[in-house]
């Protein structure tokens, strides 16, 4: 009877060690897929001699600074990548550099347009590990430095409502936000510029759309007979930011959800404020490329397209004079942003109000 019974155990353990074995094998992750993406020995050389054959005309030192806002935007960007947990942070980060909105923007133009975007980066990613005093110090300093940084201002606000911070912290971001201004005042940049690089006049006269690739742009070349409609765009595009808030703050948002958020919020406002340049754009650029490569789904990657051809058919038409190019770029972006709308803003499968929030971490 003992052999019988150390016969009937070995024949048991044999049978649930074949079973761990087979459930071992059967849940093992498959291989990822190497991706084929430009290395960053590639795309920042190529960047780098783009911007410099663009910037043969200026200083060393101008061209200098367009290839450290290269940098720099890069870098922000590969920080937001990495809480995403994205496969290739570096190489993905790298195509950053390639985008119109860096080469033409934060390229080109000066520093300044590297450092707001960067900041606003760094905001969320900030967002990202629940940090929200940090998160309301980098978005103040990007406030400060350029008032485009105000796009994204329904969706912190949104978020601070949804992670109940107490309204006590919100004061740091006006408060950094002008410190910042002092900063910049006191060392001979004049106050009026931070109003100049968002309202932006040609010819004397204020236009709706000043190539930018929004709704105002096909708005404003309609026979309306000159009517003003200034206050009606102001409007909308308070009532629309407000809807905004208002669903975005029942949302529990995190990962990809809470950088799709960020990226309708920045595309709302740069579509129906009025008086813009192309390059309220840029910010849309980064947060439409951080989502495609981060998730890697085909709706992604449409939305991705449609808002860099969006972009850049409206610096082209800045450059170029024609303003049919922003008339095509604003239809792109008009129907990029009904698209992410739509996936953003459905209702969960079981959403539900009144289950508890985790608690806010400062």
């Amino acid at each position: 009877s003992a052999k019988n019974g150390c016969d009937l155990n070995a024949a048991l353990a044999r049978h649930w060690q074949d079973k761990r074995v087979n459930a071992a094998f059967i849940t093992m992750p498959a291989r990822p897929e190497r991706q084929r993406l430009p290395p960053v020995a590639v795309s920042l050389p190529i960047a780098g001699a783009f911007v410099i054959a663009a910037t043969l005309w200026a200083t060393p030192f101008a061209a200098f600074c367009a290839l450290l806002g290269i940098v720099v935007v890069a870098l922000a960007g590969l920080a937001v990548l990495r809480r995403l947990d994205t496969a290739e942070p570096g190489r993905r980060a790298a195509l950053f550099a390639l985008g119109p909105c860096v080469l033409f923007g934060a390229g080109l133009a000066d520093l300044n347009d590297a450092l707001w975007m960067a900041a606003c980066l760094m905001a969320l990613a900030a967002a990202l590990d629940r940090r929200h005093i940090l998160m309301l110090l980098c978005w103040g300093s990007a406030l400060g430095i350029d008032p485009q940084a105000m796009f994204v201002a329904p969706f912190f606000l949104a978020l601070l409502i949804d992670r109940r911070v107490p309204v006590c912290r919100w004061a740091v971001a006006p408060l950094v936000a002008a410190a910042t201004l002092a900063a910049r005042f006191a060392a001979g940049w004049p106050i009026g510029g931070w109003a100049c690089a968002f309202f932006v006049k040609a010819d004397d006269v204020q236009q709706l759309s000043v190539n930018a690739p929004n709704i105002w742009t096909i708005v404003q070349v309609l026979p309306l007979g000159g009517v003003p409609l200034s206050g009606l765009a102001l409007a909308a595009t308070i009532g629309v930011s407000g809807a905004y808030v208002a669903r975005i703050s029942t949302l529990r948002l995190s990962g990809h959800s809470l950088v799709a958020a960020a990226l309708l919020a920045s595309l709302i406002m740069a579509g129906l404020l009025p008086h813009l340049h192309p390059s309220g754009v840029f910010l849309a650029d980064m947060l439409v490329l951080i989502l495609a490569l981060s998730k890697r789904d085909p709706a992604s990657w449409r939305i991705a397209l449609l808002v860099q051809a969006g972009s850049a058919l409206g610096v082209l038409a800045d450059l170029s004079g024609l303003g049919g190019l922003a008339i095509l770029g604003a239809g792109a972006l008009v129907t990029a942003t009904l698209w992410l709308a739509r996936s953003v803003l459905k209702p969960a499968a079981n959403d539900n109000p009144l289950m508890a929030r985790q608690p806010a971490r400062t």
